[in-house]
């Protein structure tokens, strides 16, 4: 649970768009919507009665609010926005700040009730940004999920066999496809107590497509893209790997590919740094690739060449400020951030190499290790 540096008076929707803010400000889930209000210093939930006990279990730092206990009314216990309103009047307040994605019938609903209303700009906990002691060992309990997760998969195509009619690869005695590793991908974090709903398992020019999550038969000599990125169902925090191997020798081309994304990944770690910016990271990569020849832009009409930022902070959210990108900042101690180059072609695939860091006072520290090798 956390202290918010942020003393305004905030009102949040839990179990929405909002969830987790709320879960950062005060530790509280729950699958239906409920109310957290920020005043000065305190905070509060309105919470069914279902909910009540959970919520009391926070402890004195939270204050706990049903419908009965504010005396609403029946009419006004159907109406989250009414439900807020009563709340915010409970606490003898007359403004309140909301997110910018609060529900648009729950700010009305204050409106009408003679409330005024100011939708936040700027970040409502700017401390997000800076992880301590207690998020970094959440975050690398995600980390070591995935990368256990990506040893699983390297052993599975590791110990297939290739099928020297077709190249497909064979597994206990059947075809292996990006479904059935997914699956076993799956099942380790599973145990490890983490879910992972749209783990990538791509294989040639699918993926090209980063975001593409791969489908059916794997192939020998060609580029395997796996990305893993695991919430722990305990702590909420996620971690982020990506690594791309293939069963078989690649061309000269394809070796090439690699190779040159290795590099740029290992090159831009060792920049990592409090003060240096995520832009600076970024187009230093893009110059890498294009001394290298690989150019970035629309060929026969498909995005290809280096077509993504080069990392993404990673948190409560797996993807959160700060950014490294054309757009990003000085990076600072304390920020949980991703660094993944990747080159995309038809014909060659793709390759994409990523590690979750937490910057510190010299440099990054990877949360969790795991091999480069692309040779299975």
């Amino acid at each position: 649970m956390k202290t918010s540096k942020n003393r305004m008076n905030l009102l949040l929707v839990g179990g929405g768009a909002d969830a987790v803010n709320v879960r950062y400000a005060c530790g509280f889930t729950a699958p239906d919507p409920f109310l957290f209000l920020q005043k000065g210093a305190e905070r509060h939930l309105l919470v069914s009665m279902l909910e009540l006990g959970r919520a009391t279990a926070l402890g004195e730092g939270v204050h706990c609010h049903t419908a009965d206990s504010l005396g609403l009314k029946a009419a006004a216990r159907k109406s989250l926005g009414k439900q807020a309103a009563g709340l915010i009047k409970h606490l003898g307040l007359k403004q309140i700040s909301v997110s910018p994605v609060c529900p648009v019938g729950l700010v009305k609903d204050l409106e009408k009730a003679g409330l005024r209303v100011q939708v936040m700009r700027k970040p409502l906990f700017p401390e997000r940004l800076l992880k301590n002691e207690e998020e970094i060992r959440h975050l690398r309990a995600s980390q070591r999920a995935a990368v256990s997760a990506m040893k699983a998969a390297f052993d599975c195509i590791r110990e297939s066999r290739i099928d020297k009619k077709n190249r497909l690869l064979q597994a206990d005695g059947s075809q292996l496809t990006s479904e059935i590793l997914r699956r076993k991908i799956e099942v380790v974090l599973l145990e490890a107590d983490c879910v992972a709903e749209e783990i990538i398992v791509a294989g040639g020019d699918q993926g090209v497509d980063p975001h593409e999550r791969g489908h059916g038969p794997l192939y020998a000599g060609q580029w395997i893209v796996l990305d893993i990125f695991p919430q722990s169902k305990v702590s909420g925090y996620w971690g982020d790997i990506t690594r791309t191997v293939m069963k078989g020798r690649p061309s000269p081309e394809q070796k090439h590919q690699y190779q040159t994304v290795l590099k740029a990944q290992k090159n831009a770690l060792s920049q990592v740094k409090p003060g240096v910016s995520g832009k600076e990271i970024h187009e230093e990569i893009c110059r890498q690739f294009v001394e290298a020849g690989f150019e970035t832009g629309l060929i026969d009409g498909v995005p290809q060449g280096f077509i993504h930022s080069t990392g993404h902070g990673v948190g409560l959210e797996i993807h959160e400020a700060p950014s490294v990108s054309p757009l990003g900042g000085p990076l600072e101690v304390g920020q949980v951030i991703t660094i993944e180059p990747g080159l995309y072609y038809k014909g060659l695939g793709g390759v994409r190499i990523e590690d979750t860091v937490v910057v510190t006072e010299k440099g990054c520290s990877i949360l969790a290790r795991c091999s480069k090798d692309a040779g299975l």
